[in-house]
């Protein structure tokens, strides 16, 4: 069906077979448009150019039969079925529907049929339940290689692509141009917009090599095509944002080359090549955003304590936003420990304060007496104002929606001026992911540790030898050392069989008797685990049993030893922020996996990744192999803006030399075209994205 008159984009309905019901049905797939409907790509394609021999199938293999249907049966129950009987080469098999079987009522006896599914043997008897049919006909020719489209079962294969061929045609007929000139597509040896679509969605059935080589080629073209949508509107986004108005910095040289000398240990060249960048972001006339990210232990505090005093140095105020009260706690006690013999007040806002301290606080804070103010959530509540708040450090961005994020920038009381931005990170990611995500934003990477770091022990321990363990644990409890002992859990479950908080606090109780042992865990009431943390901070605690809650930067020097039970129930990159808790100082460090043995084949690689790497960037390279397209790209935060309809983590790997060439492209594409490209692929306009 010929589609003449031109639809709107959104007018889904206007193509054949769409009524309301399917609309919807479609809008859970996240097809809202037309254009999503043409670049709702297929998962893969089906090779159907092999025909399975029956005589060799077993029990569960996927097959492809072409055959007679010399039986149909429908049964006579409450819910009947409707069975075939096929033959095949002179061997029967059994054809099953369970249900909606009105769709096979034009099944007849004596049609040539080709099916494919899975095969299930009972006995004699060669079954196959709700298989894909296809009746063979002179009319109709059948297709050899069939793409596979995710669709969560909300339309069926056919109905998609129907729907698809509709939109195609119609696309076909009333706009055959390309974004991109002839220049770029053979700079980027990528196909032609239409052929892109027709290798994705209608594939050549004469060979599946060729056929999927070409689908390659097409998806190709559209991960690029999102990715360019992507970066387009972050440069854009990036102008808006500059077209703001900054606070003016006063940064005194001589004042901050006296308070460096101060510290009592020396800067890394990462760490003062950062100072550099973020002191150049500071003089500029308009807000900055700057994402630090270092690897844990690398030395993100003192560049978040530097910052602040640029701030102070000018008069202005910091805001510091932390995911826990731990940390809070901790941030709190190093900045007054540095700032210790400077004018700088310091003061923390979190939940579990009095109303009479937090009001106190408060009016500190919005009359400008206080220079900075750490906190977690608090902070963002609507009763908090600054006077003149000049920078937001945001520690582990990745805690925080964009949203709440945002908020901060909104603290100042009266004053007009957007606040400078900071975000800390200790989750590297990829080099390959950080060229789409953060490439042309301002983006520091602190590759040093401090000197003198050696690097930590990693040692895989099998569950039945804890004795060699419990020796090591003696000999570091004999130096002086604290322990941290985590587990997944805090109970005991059947359903996981894992090492829980209580159990192992219990067993190391009577197996060190004499050492004091804590417990710290989400379910203990948040004023009992600061305090055992503060006695595990000054050594009255000796072995600290916890969950994850250490997990993000908890700093103890004299902490050299972390053991996690069941270490294949976290993350790679998780395992690594918890190994990240000792080797904070010039002593030797060790982290000990104690593992069951019936891990599986990925997990001990897994493992073996973290035994082998201590750097946190080539651990995310391992992290992102192993995962595939985990949760780097496509962020569920709330407010998050980077959720990509069909490119991977896989794809910015696999792609990363292409995807920088398409980065400079950009300049020989027109407006409209660029208007055209963000529009196709749905993304936000750039006065709505955060950056």
């Amino acid at each position: 069906m010929v589609i003449t008159k031109r639809l709107d984009d959104r007018d889904l309905e206007g193509l054949p077979g769409i009524g309301p019901a399917t609309k919807t049905q479609l809008n859970k797939i996240g097809i809202n448009r037309i254009s999503d409907l043409i670049l709702f790509l297929p998962t893969f394609l089906i090779d159907k150019t092999k025909l399975s021999d029956i005589s060799s199938v077993s029990n569960g293999d996927s097959c492809l039969f072409i055959g007679k249907i010399i039986k149909v049966f429908q049964t006579r129950n409450y819910k009947p079925n409707l069975i075939l009987t096929i033959d095949i080469g002179g061997v029967n098999i059994q054809i099953r529907f369970l249900h909606k079987i009105i769709i096979y009522s034009g099944l007849k006896t004596n049609m040539e049929v080709r099916i494919s599914g899975i095969v299930r043997i009972k006995g004699k008897l060669v079954e196959m339940i709700h298989p894909e049919v296809e009746i063979i006909s002179n009319k109709k020719q059948i297709e050899n290689v069939v793409p596979y489209y995710k669709t969560k079962k909300m339309v069926s294969q056919n109905k998609i692509r129907s729907f698809i061929k509709h939109a195609y045609d119609y696309v076909c007929s009333k706009n055959n141009s390309d974004i991109f000139s002839n220049e770029i597509l053979e700079n980027l040896e990528i196909p032609y917009y239409i052929d892109a679509l027709k290798y994705c969605h209608f594939p050549s059935s004469d060979d599946y090599d060729i056929s999927n080589a070409n689908f390659e080629l097409g998806r190709q073209r559209f991960v690029i095509e999102e990715l360019l949508a992507y970066k387009l509107l972050l440069l854009d986004a990036k102008k808006i944002y500059e077209s703001n108005k900054s606070h003016a910095f006063n940064i005194s040289e001589d004042a901050i080359n006296d308070f460096i000398v101060s510290l009592p240990f020396v800067l890394t060249a990462s760490q003062k090549n950062a100072i550099s960048d973020i002191k150049n972001s500071f003089l500029k006339s308009y807000p900055t955003k700057r994402l630090i990210q270092g690897d844990v232990g690398s030395g993100k505090t003192i560049i978040a304590v530097i910052a602040s005093y640029f701030s102070k140095l000018s008069n202005l105020q910091t805001g510091i936003l932390v995911p826990t009260e731990i940390l809070a706690d901790q941030h709190t006690n190093t900045f007054k420990k540095i700032f210790s013999g400077f004018p700088v007040k310091i003061e923390c806002l979190k939940s579990n304060l009095t109303p009479r301290e937090k009001s106190r606080i408060i009016e500190s804070v919005q009359s400008g007496d206080t220079d900075i103010l750490i906190g977690t959530h608090s902070i963002i509540q609507d009763n908090v104002r600054f006077l003149n708040l000049g920078l937001i450090i945001v520690d582990e961005q990745h805690k925080f929606g964009i949203n709440q994020r945002a908020l901060l920038t909104l603290k100042n009381s009266e004053n007009p001026s957007i606040p400078h931005e900071l975000y800390l990170s200790a989750t590297p990611i990829p080099r390959s992911l950080s060229l789409v995500l953060y490439e042309g934003l301002d983006y520091t990477i602190i590759s040093e540790s401090p000197k003198n770091r050696k690097t930590i022990n990693t040692q895989m321990i099998d569950h039945d030898k804890r004795s060699i363990l419990h020796d090591n644990i003696s000999k570091i409890l004999h130096d002086k050392e604290q322990v941290y002992w985590v587990c997944s859990c805090i109970d005991y479950t059947e359903s996981s069989e894992s090492e829980y908080v209580q159990g192992v606090y219990e067993d190391l109780s009577n197996r060190f008797a004499t050492t004091s042992i804590g417990m710290l865990h989400g379910r203990v009431d948040s004023k009992e685990n600061i305090k055992t943390m503060k006695k595990f901070v000054s050594g009255e605690i000796q072995i600290l049993v916890c969950t994850t809650m250490i997990e993000v930067g908890v700093d103890v020097a004299n902490a050299t030893c972390i053991v996690i039970e069941d270490p294949n129930r976290f993350g790679l990159s998780q395992l690594h922020q918890l190994r990240g808790r000792v080797g904070r100082s010039e002593k030797q460090s060790y982290c000990y996996l104690v593992c069951k043995n019936n891990l599986s084949d990925h997990a001990l690689y897994r493992l073996k990744a973290l035994e082998l790497n201590s750097s946190g960037f080539k651990i995310a390279e391992e992290d992102l192999k192993l995962r595939g397209s985990g949760d780097y790209l496509g962020h569920k935060q709330s407010g998050a803006n980077h959720n990509f309809k069909l490119a991977t983590p896989d794809d910015a790997l696999n792609n990363y030399d292409l995807v920088r060439e398409s980065m400079n492209c950009v300049d020989k594409i027109d407006e409209e075209s660029k208007n055209k490209l963000i529009k196709r692929w749905g993304k936000d306009s750039a006065e709505t994205i955060q950056l």
